[in-house]
Parts: structure tokens; sequence; C-alpha cells
């Protein structure tokens, strides 16, 4: 359990972590001098149960309120600790509303200092406090005599005792909040962890300024779990990590993240639920430039209002749809809090938790992310997933989700196949992504596609089909291409359409013969039979065939579609075995040297210049030659067995 303590300057929080540990947190000169707390104090307890307390003792002083913001994410308890001689100051609620903001439920209050108060001072005191915490407990305690110490202990390690353990999920995440070097150990960087576990050996990546995007990797060496040597840490517990790598100490600095492999990309774009105090002088405003604290780091960002109080059944109150944008790149993650400070750091106005990281740029699709965003309002992943594909209706990209929530693959895998999530949707995968769509979606996309194969059939019965890529600009556009061909993928499966050729047709569909098109072609095949390595002109074959330009287009453009013949040029087409005798030619010219030039091309093949140049050009091409200099090579030394696989050139047939 951690436990982070709260209050106004000099109220004896760093005494009464003393008085609880025997640790003064006090460690720095100044510190002890000034006898004020500047930089945040660890302390650790282990109860009688063997469980483990860990206390952040953070400063009180609205100078280092900074600090103080940094040592509050990611623990279970707040203890707000209240002066019994000066009872609640503004600082006591500044910390209480910076703990409730960061999300921090539940509580524990002490009234210290109890030996210079009277009885009835104490008691004024402690009604106070309950005013403030009415479900938390309040203790009174003197850390100079010991007086209240026993009771307070009881409860804390009581709490521990009952607490439920926090669900250790996801890839591992620790915000920085202390980064030294060990003589004879080396760099060791030390703060709580947000999510996943982590063991000695691990490859972890570090976000530094220096590298904030990749980070650079490190491997732990060993590690300090809760003050004390371990084999692994888990979510919410302090962790100390002495890590082994290409980093220097002095470039990780406060709020740097160290993480596993595979979280989500630093960004400079998030969306988030606000909570917008409007009891502050200056509430938060559209366009405005704040500090945010996100784990221990501080962030420059503009806060742009998306919208207003979320739909009807999502969150109540003052929360509103906000996306930030950032000064420099920074990791986030679904459900990460966060606090919001004016520029000039004078007032806490705010505080959210982000919904979307790497958001898209604030005006694209803004109806549509509207809708995600208020999906994205609810508890947990799998209650998130459900609304995204029961309210929202659209493709999930589940790739980019596991990594937005920050799951691990298994965990992925486990959120997919679960009973909540299943029957709601048809899970989609190929090399180059990862989607769920609603069941209702992809049923009626699929019957759209099939529909529109047919319609192609009707009103084009001569033809084979419609290529994939035509029928691709024919469905909505909220599909990317990978995923359209996923969902054209299932059809093929369930063979309701044929994909060949990069051309999709009915299975049952046969094109009916076009006499008139059927004999052109015959003759046109003949005569490019009869030609062999001198290609003719689309002019030669107008002359010596007589078909007329149209329909020597129709019958060439319909030959292309069916692979019976390449486009060479914009004038020229030829018979794939025609140019396949051809490369074997040229491919004999490279035995002796490895090169030729078009003047060696021309001989062996015995053609014109012009024709030579229109063949060598159309096998750069489809990359079985390449062109250096004057001469040409074979690429890879052969013939791919894909050469005449590739599709048509455009051109003017």
């Amino acid at each position: 359990m951690i436990v982070a303590t709260a209050g106004h300057v000099d109220h004896g929080k760093t005494s009464l972590v003393k008085l609880l540990t025997g640790v003064d947190t006090d460690r720095s000169e100044e510190e002890r001098r000034r006898g004020l707390t500047i930089n945040l104090g660890f302390a650790f307890r282990t109860t009688p149960a063997g469980s483990s307390i860990g206390f952040i003792d953070v400063p009180g002083h609205r100078r280092f309120l900074n600090n103080m913001i940094a040592g509050i994410g990611g623990i279970d308890l707040g203890m707000l600790v209240v002066d019994a001689v000066e009872g609640v100051m503004p600082q006591t609620l500044e910390h209480l509303r910076v703990m409730r903001l960061l999300g921090v439920d539940d509580y524990i209050a002490v009234v210290t200092k109890i030996d210079r108060a009277d009885a009835s001072r104490v008691s004024e005191i402690r009604e106070a406090v309950r005013d403030l915490l009415p479900d938390g407990p309040v203790f009174a305690v003197s850390s100079l005599t010991g007086e209240g110490r026993d009771e307070l202990l009881a409860a804390l390690d009581g709490l521990a005792a009952t607490r439920e353990e926090r669900p250790v999920r996801g890839r591992f995440r620790l915000s920085v909040d202390r980064a030294f070097v060990l003589n004879g150990v080396g760099l060791v960087v030390s703060g709580t962890a947000m999510s996943g576990r982590v063991a000695a050996g691990d490859r972890l990546r570090l976000l530094t300024a220096h590298s904030p995007h990749e980070g650079v990797e490190v491997r732990v060496r060993s590690l300090h779990v809760q003050g004390a040597p371990a084999h692994t840490g888990a979510a919410g517990q302090r962790c100390a990590l002495n890590l082994v790598g290409d980093v220097h100490w002095q470039d990780v600095v406060r709020g740097d993240w160290l993480c596993e492999p595979g979280c989500a990309t630093p960004g400079l774009r998030f969306d988030a639920m606000v909570d917008v105090l409007e009891d502050v002088p200056r509430p938060l405003r559209h366009l405005q430039h704040v500090k945010l604290y996100v784990g221990a780091k501080r962030l420059r960002a503009m806060a742009f209002f998306l919208d207003g109080v979320a739909d009807a059944d999502g969150p109540k109150g003052t929360g509103r749809l906000v996306q930030f944008i950032l000064e420099s790149e920074f990791q986030v993650c679904w459900g990460d809090r966060f606090l919001i400070q004016d520029d000039g750091e004078t007032t806490v106005i705010g505080g959210g938790s982000v919904l979307g990281p790497n958001a898209p740029q604030r005006r694209k699709t803004r109806a549509q992310r509207i809708q995600c965003l208020s999906a994205m309002t609810r508890g947990s992943p799998p209650a998130v997933l459900v609304a995204l594909l029961q309210k929202h209706g659209q493709y999930v990209d589940f790739a980019d989700f596991r990594r937005s929530v920050n799951l691990r693959d298994e965990e992925g895998e486990a959120l997919a196949a679960s009973p909540v999530v299943a029957p709601l949707s048809v899970r989609l995968k190929a090399s180059d992504g990862d989607w769920l769509l609603p069941r209702r979606l992809f049923d009626e996309t699929k019957a759209e596609l099939f529909r529109k194969v047919r319609q192609w059939h009707a009103s084009r019965p001569s033809e084979t089909g419609i290529r994939a890529d035509a029928l691709f600009g024919q469905v909505d556009a909220r599909f990317p291409k990978p995923l359209f061909m996923a969902i054209l993928g299932s059809l093929v499966r369930e063979r309701s359409v044929i994909l060949a050729n990069g051309l999709v047709k009915c299975r049952e569909y046969r094109p009916s013969a076009n006499p008139q098109l059927q004999e052109a072609w015959m003759r046109l095949r003949d005569f490019l039979l009869q030609a062999g390595f001198r290609i003719p002109l689309f002019s030669e074959i107008d002359r010596d065939l007589a078909l007329g330009s149209k329909l020597r287009m129709a019958v060439v453009g319909a030959a292309l579609k069916a692979g019976q013949v390449r486009q060479v040029s914009a004038r020229r087409v030829a018979l794939p075995d025609t140019l396949m005798q051809i490369a074997k030619v040229i491919d004999g010219l490279t035995e002796q040297s490895g090169s030729f030039t078009v003047i060696e091309a021309k001989e062996a093949l015995g053609l014109g210049r012009d024709l030579t140049i229109e063949l060598l050009e159309y096998f750069d091409s489809v990359r079985f030659t390449r062109r250096c200099g004057n001469a040409r090579t074979i690429m890879d030394g052969n013939l791919p067995g894909l050469l005449f696989a590739s599709p048509s050139l455009p051109g003017n047939h």
C-alpha cells in the first residue's frame, strides 16, 4: 500500500512519517537546515502481518507545490495532516483538491501537534477535518510524545491487511521521480509503478528528452521494491531499478517514462475528460495555455474544448471533452490521471483522465470523434470496448486499442475472446492490421460488397469482374484499405465471390461472349504472334487489321484486364510469351560481363532502336532490369517468376 501525505506547510507531515517509520525523509542538507521539505521523501514500514506500506512525504509549502504533485500519482491512500493549533489552512484545501482531482478516493486524516493544544481545540479541529473528509477516520497524534501513534499504526496496518491488491495488468510503466548514481552500482531510477510487472533482466525503454519517441534500450540489472531488494516489482509499488544501457544519469529527468516496448507511442495530442473547476479565479478556457502534470512530468500545453458535458448516460458534473496540444512529444495511455495549472503555475484549475492517446487533429471527423470519446469514458477496457462496438457502431482498430489502453498481447487476446466482447464482434486479422467489427456492420458490409459486384456484372456482362481497387472506391470511406481487403477476404473464404488476377466476380458468374469482340481478339492475337519480337504499334494494328480505333481500344482493354496481353508502352501491347522470350535473350547478354547496353540488346534482338528502348524501359518498370548509366544489369541475376504478373501500365489504347 502506498500512502501520500498532504497538508499545509509546517503541519508536521515529515515528523509524522518519522514517527511511523523511524525514517527522516528530509535528507538534503538544505531541508534539514531550513526544517522544510522541498523534495519528495520516501519511507517504508513492514506490518506485523508482513505487508509493506510505503510513505511518500510531499512538500507543503506552496512554492514546492509542483514537487508535491509529482508524488501523488499512483497512490492508494491519502493521509491529510492538519496542525491542531493552526487548523485547516489554504494549502490543506489545495492539497486535498489535488489528490481528489488525481483520482485518490480513500483518505485518513491526522491532527498533529496535539501536545501544543488543549483538548477542546483538538476536538474542534477534528470536527473541522471530519467536515472535509466525512467518510474517513480522523486520528490525533503527537510526534513529540508519541501519543496516538499506536492507534494510527493499527489503523494503517489494518488497511494494508484488508486492502485488495491493485490489479496488475498491462505493460510495465514507471514515471521516474528520481535518478541518481551509486558508486559500484551505476544508474538508479525510482518511481511508483503505474502498471504491469518488472523483473531483473527485463529490457525496457527509457523515454528521455534526447530520445522521446523511440527511447533508449536499458536492462534491469537489479531492483528494490518498497525499500527492500526484490526479484520483481508490480503496479502500485515503489520501485528503484538499477539500469544498464547507453544513457547518462544527467539525461534522465523527473517525469521521464521507463516502460516496456509496445506501449503507446509518444505524441503531441491527447483527448481527455476534464473536471473543470468553476470556483477558481480563472477557470479553464478554450485555447488557454496551461501546465499539465502527468505522472511526475510537467508539460506545456494548450486546451482545445471539443464538446460540453458527455452524453446522457456518461459521467455527470463539470466534465468536458478537451484535446490537449503539447509542446513536445509525450507518452500517455488511456486512464492516466493528470492535473491542470494555469500557465503561470499559480492556480490548480482542473484535472482529468486521458481518453485518447495520439489523438487525431482536433477538427477532423469531429462528430465521430466525440461519439467515440463518449464511449471511452467507461471505467474499464472491457466496458470501453463494449461501448465502442455497441454504441459507436464502428470498427475498432484492435492493435491501436491495445496500445492505447496498455494491454499486453495475451490480455488483448483474452479480452477479444471474452463473453462480453466475442458475441458482439467479428475479428479480422491480417499481416497489416487487426480489427474488431460489430457483427451487424460486418454483415451489412459484406452484403453491400456482394451487391456491388452483382451490379457490376449486370452493367458490364462481357467483362470478367471488377478490379478490387475499383470496388474499394465504391465503399464507404470509413474503412481503410487493409480492412476492406480483410472483409473482401471473408467473402472469398465463404466462396461467395472469387478474387483472381486482381478481379472480383461472383462465383457463379460467367461473362457473356461478345461475338464481335471475340473475333477481334482472335485476329489481334494472331497478328501479334506473327509479328514476333517486332511488336507492332497501335497505328500498325489499326492499318493492317482495319478494326477501327473504338473496337481496337475495346479489345485491347479487355485483353489487358484478362491478362492476355501486357502493355509495353503507351503505344504497344505484347503477348506475355513474347515478352518472356525477349527477356531470355536479354538475360543471355549478361553471361560474360554482367551488363549490357542498348546497342547490344538491339543487335541481339534484331530490332530498331525505338522498340528496343521501349522494351528495356518496360523491363525496368517491372524490375527485371536496372539501368546503371549507359548500361543495364539483370536484377537478382535471374528471371523473376512474377515478372509478368504486375498490373498493366497506364496508356492510350
